[in-house]
C-alpha cells in the first residue's frame, strides 16, 4: 500500500515539474511560426537601418517668418505657432519612413491582435507599403513595442523632435522637402498624379512611402502622404510657457498634435504642410482612418 502511495506521489511530482517547465517557456515561442519570426526579424533589421540619427542642439521653434523673410511677416500666422521660442533637444533617432501597413501587420500578428483597416472602406484605400493610419494610442503602442524588439526606448516623436528633424536640425526651413520648396511633380505629387496613381480610389488616399526625394536629413514624406501623430497634447497657448529643455507638451488635454499633411491640394493644404504648423485632433478611435506614425528612438547614441 505504502509502495503504491510512494509511486503515486512520485508520478504527481513528475507531472507538476513537467507542467512548470512547460509554463516557463514564453507562449509566443510555442505559437510563433518560422514565417512570423522571419517577418519580425526583418522588421527589426529594417528599423535599425532606417533610423536616422539627429544630433541634438538648440533652435527657435515656431513660426519664424518675422525673423526670416524680408517682409517680416509670419509664414502661417496662426497664434498657436507663436511666439518663436528657444528649444534645446538631446540627440535622438527618427524613422526615415512612416510606418507602413506591412510593418503594422507584423506587430498585430506578433501580439495576437486583429489587423487594422479591415472593413471594406478601409481595404479599398489600403496599400501594403503605404502609411498605416490608426488612432493615437495604437500608434504609440506600436512604437513602444518596436523599441522593445530593437532593444532601445522608442516612442512617438514630441512636437519639438518632429519640427527639429523636419527643419534639418532646426534650420529655418519652410517645407520639409529636399530643397525647402514645393515643386509639384518633382518632390511632391501633383493632384493629377494622385488621381492616376489611385485609379478608382480617391485622390486623398495615401501612396507608397519613399516615392519622392527625402529631406537633406534623409527623411521621406514629411510634407504630404499623411499627417503624423506626435506625443504632445495640444494647447494653443503652450508656446508662451514651453520649457527650453526637451519640451514634452502639456500634461493633459483633449486633443493630440499632428504634423504634416495628407496631400497638397488645394493651396490651403499646402500652407498647412509648413514645418511649423500644428494640427490638433482627438486621439481616440473615430469613424476615420486616423493618422500616420513615425517612431523615434530616444537614445543619445546612434542605433546600430
Amino acid at each position: 500500500m505504502r509502495a503504491n502511495q510512494t509511486f503515486s506521489c512520485l508520478a504527481l511530482a513528475l507531472c507538476l515539474a513537467a507542467c512548470e517547465a512547460s509554463s516557463s517557456s514564453p507562449a509566443t515561442d510555442a505559437k510563433a511560426s518560422p514565417l512570423e519570426n522571419s517577418a519580425l526579424q526583418a522588421l527589426v533589421t529594417k528599423t535599425r537601418k532606417n533610423l536616422v540619427f539627429v544630433e541634438g542642439g538648440t533652435f527657435q521653434m515656431g513660426d519664424f517668418g518675422m525673423v526670416h523673410n524680408t517682409a517680416k511677416l509670419p509664414y502661417y500666422g496662426a497664434l498657436d505657432t507663436m511666439p518663436l521660442h528657444e528649444v534645446t533637444l538631446d540627440s535622438f533617432s527618427i524613422a526615415a519612413y512612416k510606418t507602413t501597413y506591412e510593418d503594422y501587420d507584423v506587430y498585430t500578428e506578433a501580439t495576437g491582435q486583429k489587423k487594422i483597416a479591415q472593413d471594406p472602406r478601409d481595404i479599398y484605400y489600403k496599400r501594403r507599403t503605404a502609411p498605416a493610419r490608426t488612432h493615437w494610442q495604437a500608434a504609440r503602442n506600436y512604437c513602444q513595442w518596436l523599441g522593445k524588439q530593437v532593444g532601445t526606448l522608442m516612442d512617438l516623436p514630441t512636437e519639438a523632435q518632429w519640427e527639429y528633424a523636419a527643419r534639418n536640425r532646426g534650420q529655418m526651413v519652410v517645407y520639409a522637402t529636399d530643397n525647402g520648396k514645393i515643386e509639384a511633380g518633382r518632390n511632391v505629387p501633383t493632384y493629377e498624379w494622385l488621381e492616376e496613381h489611385n485609379k478608382e480610389g480617391s485622390a486623398s488616399s495615401l501612396y507608397e512611402v519613399g516615392l519622392f526625394p527625402p529631406s537633406p536629413l534623409g527623411l521621406y514624406d514629411l510634407v504630404s502622404n499623411g499627417a503624423d501623430w506626435t506625443l504632445d497634447w495640444y494647447d494653443a497657448k503652450y508656446y508662451a510657457n514651453s520649457p527650453v529643455l526637451n519640451p514634452q507638451g502639456p500634461k493633459t488635454g483633449t486633443e493630440k498634435v499632428t504634423r504634416g499633411q495628407e496631400n497638397l491640394e488645394p493651396v490651403a493644404m499646402e500652407m498647412r504642410a509648413m514645418t511649423m504648423v500644428r494640427l490638433p485632433d482627438e486621439p481616440g478611435p473615430t469613424k476615420y482612418l486616423g493618422y500616420a506614425m513615425r517612431c523615434v528612438a530616444n537614445s543619445a547614441q546612434k542605433i546600430q
